[in-house]
């Protein structure tokens, strides 16, 4: 989601530090008042907040789950209303929502940036807080030397940051939460191909918020459970070649505009491993009922079939070709070892 003409009225900034080695949640230390920046620093905070909206691989529209009392968005929604000095007293809550949310050892510390402002044409207000983490560095000195800093932010190189931003609709009278506000998050770590790796612990526990619930995700569900079912089944390996062979003409090739678990399960499988399979996916949550085949966060992956084989052999091609081409068996080498043996309907056509 691209943020056009934005503009940053007020921002607070508070440090939150890795949970306790004895279990217990170290507060945080607060900000005493609005942050001021020189106009070259506001341009320099803006210019990363608007870069990391226009990657379009590390943001997503999420669906705001908690919004009663105390959840991060009914208490922005309160400062966006609150003079200078109640934004800088409430804005600490952020903080000790972060604190709390950050259970774990492996999550590092870092900085708090409670911010506000306006964004859009015509102009929508938002608020956002923007979690920074801490890098090291080396800054030039006056005299030509380095002095090495470890409490660097920001930089222009370093993506250690993610940011949950709220914009308001501005209607009024205001509609109860969370009506009139959408929430968008970008995170570092998320990627167009991986976007369940996004911080669960920042965008679920600490912002409130989901992973929409829409086409796209669910086929991208469908095909990573489905071929975790797969590999982890007690069948053979040229079984498991043929039912990832039929998931990726399933998805791919097949003219269907809807995908359903019965369906694939029906068509590729025995009765003993469809069972498995359904009861699995229903596990994992998929639903029973037909989803809409949208593959916009799986195209690229369904492109080429990848057969791995020992000290980086591997066969590569369309799952098409794959299928109709390419026969792999399993057979006893040399001194009782597995060996496989691959039949290529075709002949070698070139070799570098």
């Amino acid at each position: 989601m691209p943020i056009e003409n934005l503009t940053v009225n007020r921002m607070c900034l508070h440090e939150v530090y890795r949970f306790g080695e004895d279990g217990v949640i170290v507060p945080p230390r607060y900000g005493t008042g609005l942050l001021a920046l020189s106009p070259k620093a506001m341009s320099a905070f803006r210019s990363r907040v608007v870069a990391a909206f226009k990657s379009t691989a590390q943001c997503m529209d999420m669906a705001i789950r908690e919004f009663g009392a105390g959840s991060i968005i009914e208490l922005g929604a309160r400062i966006n209303n609150m003079c200078d000095t109640d934004f800088v007293i409430e804005s600490r809550k952020f903080a000790d929502a972060l604190a709390s949310a950050q259970t774990s050892r492996t999550i590092p510390g870092g900085l708090t940036v409670v911010f506000d402002g306006t964004h859009g044409y015509p102009e929508q207000p938002f608020f956002a807080i923007m979690k920074a983490e801490l890098h090291e560095g080396f800054l030039k000195t006056a005299d030509l030397k380095a002095e090495f800093v470890s409490d660097l932010f920001l930089s222009p190189k370093t993506k250690l940051y993610k940011i949950g931003l709220f914009t308001s609709n501005n209607t009024e009278p205001r509609p109860i939460l969370p009506e009139g506000w959408t929430a968008t998050v970008y995170d570092n770590s998320m990627s167009a191909t991986k976007r369940d790796s996004a911080a669960n612990y920042f965008h679920s526990k600490y912002l409130g918020l989901n992973i929409p619930d829409n086409a796209a995700q669910r086929v991208k569900q469908f095909f990573e459970q489905t071929r975790s079912f797969i590999k982890s089944s007690q069948i053979s390996e040229e079984e498991k070649v043929d039912l990832l062979n039929s998931l990726f003409i399933y998805l791919k090739v097949d003219k269907s505009s809807t995908i359903q678990v019965s369906r694939f399960a029906e068509s590729y499988m025995d009765d003993e491993l469809a069972e498995n399979y359904t009861s699995h996916m229903r596990r994992e949550h998929f639903p029973d009922t037909a989803v809409p085949k949208d593959l916009s966060e799986i195209v690229a992956r369904l492109r080429f079939r990848k057969l791995k084989f020992p000290r980086q052999i591997t066969l590569q091609g369309p799952p098409e070709s794959i299928r109709e081409l390419v026969t792999v068996e399993p057979i006893e080498g040399d001194n009782g070892l597995n060996w496989t043996q691959l039949t290529i309907r075709g002949c070698l056509e070139t070799q570098d």
